[in-house]
């Protein structure tokens, strides 16, 4: 007996249901109650045949299913009877095949068609025998989900039969059984998401089932649920295909060993920074998500969202900024990562302090300027980088001082803001400008610059025309002993003896490669006092 042919064999029986405890057909009042169910599995009088005493006894022993009936007609709350109007209700209900929600609202015996399965209604529900296995299977499938009991009316109001029957099919595979408790969440989150959706369904046990699956790492298989679960989210379901197709595109091109790609962009899509957006904004933060595939940019991105510094931006410094952090993030070789890094945390972190700001900055003709920092905020120039969606490498014009902006001179202006640089006609503020020109350096190529390398950087600043040389350089060259203090660095640099009467000709003729080294012009150069990886 189910709750479908006890539907059956109340419908065509009715009268004898009715009547069954007064044993007089002319005493039926159209309801019956527990009392009549009970003198029909007594067979009172032997006149119900064996299929009404099982009905009956399936109904009393089914809080569930006899509740069900009781409210058929929505109407009021369970008080243990059923009106006709009640069982014809229902059984429409039951025709439909997508019914479950209103079997479980009153499963507890009390209230009424609420729209709430409680969590009382499922415990009541996974210990009454007349629920079907397959149905009790489906809950605790779908209360393995982050959501647990809760909004279970409207994911049940969306399933049929053989959406239930394939969720419980995938929650008896011995494979789901072995998974770890936290893999178990990401299945029921993917099936309670999609509404049980066949497809969703097929495509999950195919991958549990696969000899593939089994040859996984746990973090691999951990990552291959995730990305089930990724395209589910109401969050990736409410996108446009175009911003879906980024979301898709980021995930297939992650590389193999980034196991949280698909779990960063989960995190991102599911955050309320993220759902603040409009349409253009989430567009703009997807496009350097798929540009630049990787978990520790994702992140990244979903930190800067929170920022009251980027929620200020408009759509262009918001692509700007977008492409300028995902490019600094982006693991590459041939840079310093954790320069890079440790300049995004001074952005990026819970207790940061530093702030970017996108702005022009003009510059005399024929010079450029990158970005400049101070007072804890980092200015850039716009106008190196486009206010598109596309890669900070493919900027229509000068993509070299696009990159070099992100690599290098942001590196180097928060490295002055950390050891607190103030410029003076000293050689101390030299050094500080040679310090931040050499993490600077460090973190756009990945090494040390060499001794040449170095001394080319000294011989700008002392050299007439420059921007040092007038703020700084040409009064220090004028103090004896800053001028000293200049002319060593410069020795030990070259590893000649340089002093005030041939410093000009030694740089010019290391410069012209007709001078000669004492040192390795290839060796690593000097490395200054201070702060050199922007922790």
């Amino acid at each position: 007996m189910d709750i479908q042919s006890a539907s059956k064999v109340l419908d065509r029986d009715f009268t004898a249901f009715d009547t069954a405890k007064q044993g007089d057909v002319s005493k039926a009042d159209g309801r019956i109650s527990r009392e009549d169910l009970q003198a029909v599995a007594r067979n009172d009088g032997g006149r119900f045949t064996g299929e009404q005493q099982e009905t009956a006894r399936f109904l009393l022993d089914s809080e569930t299913s006899r509740s069900f009936f009781d409210v058929g007609a929505s109407r009021g709350s369970v008080d243990g009877t059923i009106s006709r109007d009640d069982l014809n209700a229902a059984k429409d209900t039951l025709a439909s095949g997508s019914y479950y929600d209103e079997l479980l609202d009153t499963a507890a015996g009390r209230g009424g068609r609420d729209g709430n399965v409680s969590n009382d209604d499922i415990v009541a529900a996974l210990s009454d025998p007349g629920v079907p296995q397959d149905l009790k299977n489906t809950l605790n499938l779908l209360l393995l989900a982050p959501q647990g009991s809760q909004g279970m009316h409207d994911v049940l109001k969306g399933l049929d039969s053989n959406e239930v029957a394939a969720a419980s099919t995938l929650y008896g595979m011995p494979q789901f059984a072995a998974l770890s408790g936290s893999d178990k969440r990401l299945v029921a989150e993917a099936m309670r998401d999609s509404g049980g959706d066949l497809a969703v369904n097929a495509k999950t046990r195919e991958l549990l089932g696969s000899a593939r699956f089994q040859s996984m790492t746990p973090g691999q298989r951990t990552a291959a649920l995730t990305e089930i679960a990724l395209v589910n989210t109401p969050q990736f379901t409410a996108l446009p295909k175009s911003d879906q197709d980024l979301i898709t595109t980021a995930v297939a091109t992650a590389r193999p060993d980034d196991l949280n790609a698909a779990a960063s962009i989960k995190s991102l899509l599911e955050s309320k920074d993220f759902a603040g957006l409009n349409g253009a904004e989430k567009t703009a933060v997807l496009s350097q998500v798929r540009n630049y595939p990787d978990s520790k940019v994702t992140g990244n991105i979903q930190r800067m969202l929170g920022k009251g510094w980027f929620k200020d931006f408009d759509i262009g410094d918001k692509q700007r900024a977008l492409k300028l952090i995902a490019y600094m993030s982006y693991p590459r070789s041939g840079t310093n990562q954790t320069i890079l890094d440790n300049t995004v945390e001074k952005f990026l972190a819970a207790d940061a302090t530093y702030s970017l700001k996108i702005e022009s900055l003009p510059a005399p003709p024929g010079n450029v300027i990158f970005g400049n920092a101070s007072d804890s905020t980092m200015r850039v120039n716009e106008d190196l980088i486009s206010a598109d969606n596309g890669k900070l490498e493919n900027n229509p014009t000068h993509p070299e001082w696009a990159t070099g902006l992100a690599v290098n001179t942001i590196p180097h202006e928060i490295n002055h803001l950390i050891n607190g640089d103030k410029v003076a006609p000293t050689y101390d503020y030299l050094n500080d400008e040679y310090r931040a020109w050499y993490v600077g350096y460090s973190a756009e190529n990945g090494h040390p610059p060499s001794n040449k390398e170095a001394l080319e950087r000294w011989s700008y600043f002392v050299s007439p025309g420059g921007v040092y040389y007038d703020s700084a350089a040409k009064d220090a060259l004028n103090n004896p002993d800053e001028a000293a203090k200049i002319f060593n660095e410069l020795s030990a640099l070259s590893g000649l003896k340089v002093d005030a009467s041939n410093y000009k000709q030694v740089l010019a003729d290391l410069a012209s490669d007709t001078g000669k080294y004492k040192t390795d012009p290839n060796g690593p150069a000097v490395v200054p006092p201070g702060n050199l990886d922007n922790r």
